[in-house]
C-alpha cells in the first residue's frame, strides 16, 4: 500500500470497461459505484476505508472534487479483500495488511503454474479452482486451494503465517477463523 501525493494527475477511463487485449490479457477499469454494486457493499463503507488511508497502490487518496475513482483489476481486488475483511470485523489497517500479504498468491498460481489464468494482482481474474485466504484469530493467515495437481480437495498450501513476524507458525491452532473466497470475489468483480 503506497499513498501517492493527492496532486498526482492520472488519466482515468470515462466508463467501466472490460476488454481483452493481446498484450495485457485484460484491460479492466471499474468505477467505485460499480465496484460497490458488484460486491454488494455500501459506498460509504468503501469511502470510509479510502479516507482512512487504506488506498490501493496507484490510486490517489483524494481524487479531488468531481473526479470519480476508477480502479484497475489489481486495485479493485485488493480493495475488495479489505472491504470484505472489514465487514467481517477486522480493523481496516489489519485488513489492508492481509490484502498486501495475499499478493503471494502469484507464487502458487503463476510461478508453480497451478492456475495461470488466476493472478488477481496481475489483473488475471479468471479461475475454475477454489482459492481462499484464511485468517486465524486475527494474527495469522494462510492460503487454501484445490488447484494443487498433486493433491485433491481444498488444501493448506502455505501453513499459518504470522502477520507480525511474516514467519510460518507451525504450532498455531486458531480458535476463530475468517475466510475470504478469492475465487468468488474475482467472479463478483467480473460479472
Amino acid at each position: 500500500m503506497r499513498l501517492p501525493p493527492s496532486s498526482e494527475k492520472r488519466r482515468r477511463p470515462t466508463a467501466m470497461s472490460t476488454r481483452h487485449t493481446a498484450q495485457s490479457g485484460t484491460d479492466f477499469a471499474i468505477k467505485l459505484s460499480e465496484l460497490c454494486r458488484r460486491l454488494d457493499v455500501k459506498q460509504r463503507d468503501v469511502r470510509y476505508v479510502l479516507q482512512h488511508g487504506m488506498v490501493p497502490d496507484g490510486v490517489a487518496e483524494d481524487p479531488g472534487q468531481g473526479n470519480h475513482r476508477t480502479f484497475n483489476a489489481e486495485q479493485a481486488f485488493w480493495l475488495a479483500i479489505v472491504i470484505k475483511l472489514k465487514a467481517a470485523g477486522l480493523k481496516p489497517r489489519q485488513a489492508a495488511e492481509i490484502a498486501d500479504w495475499s499478493r503471494r498468491l502469484k507464487g502458487l498460481t503463476r510461478n508453480l503454474n497451478w492456475d495461470w489464468n488466476f493472478s488477481p494482482f496481475d489483473g488475471a481474474l479468471h479461475t475454475q479452482q477454489k482459492w481462499v485466504i484464511e485468517v486465524g484469530d486475527g494474527s495469522c493467515v494462510r492460503i487454501l486451494t484445490d488447484a494443487n495437481p498433486s493433491r485433491r480437495g481444498l488444501q493448506d498450501e502455505t501453513g499459518w503465517v504470522s502477520l507480525s513476524s511474516r514467519m510460518q507458525n507451525v504450532e498455531f491452532i486458531p480458535v476463530v477463523t475468517i475466510q475470504v473466497n478469492l475465487s468468488q470475489l474475482a467472479r463478483a468483480l467480473t460479472k
